[in-house]
């Protein structure tokens, strides 16, 4: 990874090996927490929306990986409040556990990521997810490229092919029976441009496999920040479009989809 400096003098390489450290913790710790034969749990408000211990773990290991390293910045996440320092220049944004449903059920669509914000000018400028049951990482630097390691080999994402005649759309669907009806609405009409769907339930995941043209693009609303942080500037520097949610409840869209452009 060469040198590289944001316009306020981020060291986006130490950032970087700062994000992959971190993620690789907290999926050492999911996948700890996998080797037991039970696992207690929770539900957050909706009837599918559950938190773990594993959850819990591994946010606060990620934490400890991020506060020894760069003690002066913000740190937010999924599980617990935010930990603001003043006068910070990045803020980190964790979901320790992207894909907890999958994770309960066995399903190895689940993964850890780890973000990094530029505060002073808003732009996400570092980023790692891991799966460890995909025995996969994903990481980007803003203006570095973006890159994918599996089974000990890393290639660089450039993103789908632009003349592949066969497309398909990744989604996920809200937690909330109200909003679930016009999702599906949505993705009816979003399909004439798609000849397949999939619907994985680990958002980071869908985003980086678009990243690396598995899937064509990714498209769904009612996310939150740390579902997008880090795969989305993987996309991003995939050379995917992607377009990021700005008031709640608007779409965050990775690659094209049926009329959304970045």
């Amino acid at each position: 990874m060469s040198e590289a400096q944001s316009s306020t003098q981020l060291n986006l390489n130490e950032l970087l090996e700062v994000a992959l450290r971190a993620a690789n913790v907290g999926a050492d710790i999911i996948m700890t927490f996998r080797k037991q034969s039970t696992l207690t749990f929770d539900t957050k408000g909706d009837i599918n929306n559950f938190v773990t211990e594993a959850d819990l773990a591994s946010e606060r290991a990620v934490r400890d990986a991020i506060r020894s390293a760069r003690p002066t910045d913000t740190i937010t996440g999924e599980e617990f409040a935010a930990d603001n320092i003043a006068d910070a220049k990045v803020r980190w944004s964790i979901d320790p556990l992207d894909g907890t449903i999958n994770y309960m059920r066995r399903l190895p669509f689940y993964a850890c990521s780890v973000g990094a914000q530029d505060i002073a000018t808003g732009e996400w400028v570092a980023g790692a997810v891991v799966a460890p049951e995909l025995n996969t990482v994903w990481y980007a630097a803003k203006g570095l490229g973006s890159f994918v390691v599996r089974d000990g080999q890393t290639t660089k994402l450039t993103g789908p092919p632009a003349d592949r005649k066969s497309k398909i759309l990744a989604t996920g669907f809200s937690y909330s029976p109200e909003i679930r009806p016009s999702q599906l609405a949505e993705v009816t009409k979003l399909m004439v441009d798609f000849e397949d769907l999939r619907r994985n339930g680990a958002a980071a995941i869908d985003m980086c496999h678009v990243a690396e043209g598995v899937l064509d693009a990714y498209f769904e609303r009612d996310i939150k920040e740390y579902d997008w942080a880090a795969a989305a500037l993987i996309a991003e520097e995939a050379g995917v479009p992607v377009l990021r949610p700005t008031v709640v409840g608007d779409a965050t869209v990775v690659g094209a989809v049926a009329g959304f452009t970045a």
